[in-house]
């Protein structure tokens, strides 16, 4: 697949050019992506796995997707066939198992943003002056470039404490 990655400016095109009835199935590493319309026709079509909404500041809009490992493609969509393409796997749906499209918003809806999302957007502000503060302080005197990566880790589940009470 090129090993190179792809961003999310370019999966949204990608996706954006996906034909009716296909899921289209983004490698990403060890793991294939559905995202948005894709990953609504896997979960509605295929089978169930976590989805997650992220917002993406750089677009100014959520993504929704799901994965799962690449060795598991072919046990995963049984017998529907996958076409190889530049960035995956095209699968096309019979017409008769595509779900009506007024779904597609209602599970957009269901989706709860996941924490990261959520902290992005709302966490200071909801947090207070004071909390804010603190964690900023904090920031700035904490030596990361002296620092491993446990305590790298550590340090953000504190801030991430702070910000949660």
């Amino acid at each position: 697949f090129g090993g190179k990655k792809v961003t999310y400016k370019e999966m949204l095109r990608i996706e954006g050019e996906t034909p009716p009835c296909t899921i289209r199935l983004i490698k990403s590493g060890k793991f294939f992506r559905a995202y948005n319309h894709s990953a609504w026709l896997f979960q509605s079509c295929v089978t169930e796995y976590k989805v997650i909404r992220k917002y993406i500041k750089a677009l100014k809009c959520n993504i929704w997707y799901i994965g799962f490992p690449s060795e598991h493609l072919f046990e995963t969509l049984g017998e529907r066939k996958a076409v190889k393409t530049e960035h995956g796997f095209d699968v096309t749906l019979s017409p008769e198992e595509t779900p009506v499209e007024e779904g597609y918003q209602e599970w957009l809806r269901s989706v709860e943003a996941d924490d990261s999302s959520k902290a992005d957007t709302v966490a200071l502000a909801a947090v207070g002056a004071d909390a804010e503060r603190n964690v900023l302080r904090r920031l700035r005197e904490f030596p990361i470039e002296n620092k491993t990566m446990v305590e790298c880790v550590i340090f953000l589940a504190e801030l991430r404490r702070i910000l949660n009470k």
